[in-house]
């Protein structure tokens, strides 16, 4: 049933074949909405005719239109208009165009469009602006779509790791007044060493402050320095220098003549086990 009811449309468009068109007047028969439908559609369409803009005819039209007519009548003319079959050359007379017993008028029309089911227009109404939204909601969405997301700005490298000391030991004094603080750091890219020395002995010509690892009997190099006039030094030192495998277990400093010793060759002023 529902699938007849949707050919109204094209039944009342003129869309049908003559056999659909058939099937359809059949349906109407048994069909009261569509019937009811059909019948506000052509109350609707009907004024139509009567929303047009009036054309003003040419000046001379009546005159031509007339003298055709009269051209045209025979000399008994005048006995036919006696006639009740004459009476498609009677010209028709005000009072038959102003006989509302014949004619609708627009007004008239629109009262009884009015008293017909609102439904429908409400209905158009409805479709309408269901239409206007999902317009508006498509183009929203194209807009959002074909926007390019803006690039995230390159965030600048961070060590993400924290520094953490793994030791801290006090170098022993050998005889002077000097004394030293070693620590052991732990760093995300390898540990180092750090040293701090205080009252050190001022140094002479090239003499150097030479830092020792000390693994067993044999020493590794682990930074150089000098003090300051207040007889301080610092030096810092990555372990990732020393040989692949170093064991080492201590930590000393000695006062050597240059910066190229390559084993301790003055006295150990300063160490510690650590």
């Amino acid at each position: 049933m529902r699938k007849e009811c949707d050919k109204l449309i094209d039944y009342f468009n003129d869309q049908l074949s003559e056999e659909e068109k058939i099937e359809f007047e059949n349906h109407l028969e048994t069909c009261a909405d569509c019937k009811e439908e059909l019948e506000e559609l052509e109350t609707l369409t009907d004024d139509l005719p009567f929303a047009s803009e009036p054309v003003t005819p040419p000046e001379d039209m009546k005159d031509r239109v007339l003298g055709e007519v009269f051209s045209q009548e025979s000399p008994a003319a005048g006995d036919r208009n006696n006639d009740a079959s004459s009476e498609e050359y009677r010209q028709p007379s005000k009072d038959d165009h102003l006989d509302k017993g014949k004619l609708e008028f627009p007004s008239e029309k629109k009262a009884k469009i009015e008293k017909t089911r609102p439904w429908l227009l409400r209905g158009l109404a409805a479709a309408l602006v269901l239409s206007i939204a999902g317009n508006i909601f498509a183009l929203v969405d194209e807009q959002e779509q074909t926007t390019p997301e803006p690039d995230e700005p390159e965030q600048p490298d961070v060590e993400t790791g924290t520094d953490q000391v793994r030791a801290r030991v006090q170098l022993q004094s050998e005889g002077t007044e000097a004394n030293a603080t070693a620590a052991l750091i732990q760093q995300e890219k390898g540990d180092i060493l750090t040293l701090q020395a205080e009252q050190l002995a001022q140094l002479q010509g090239e003499e150097v402050y030479q830092v020792w690892l000390i693994e067993g009997e044999k020493p590794y190099r682990a930074g150089t320095f000098v003090a300051n006039q207040n007889g301080e030094g610092a030096v810092s030192y990555s372990l990732n220098d020393l040989p692949e495998g170093t064991n080492w277990d201590a930590v000393a400093i000695s006062k050597e003549p240059d910066a190229t010793s390559q084993t301790p060759q003055g006295e150990v002023i300063l160490s510690s086990e650590l």
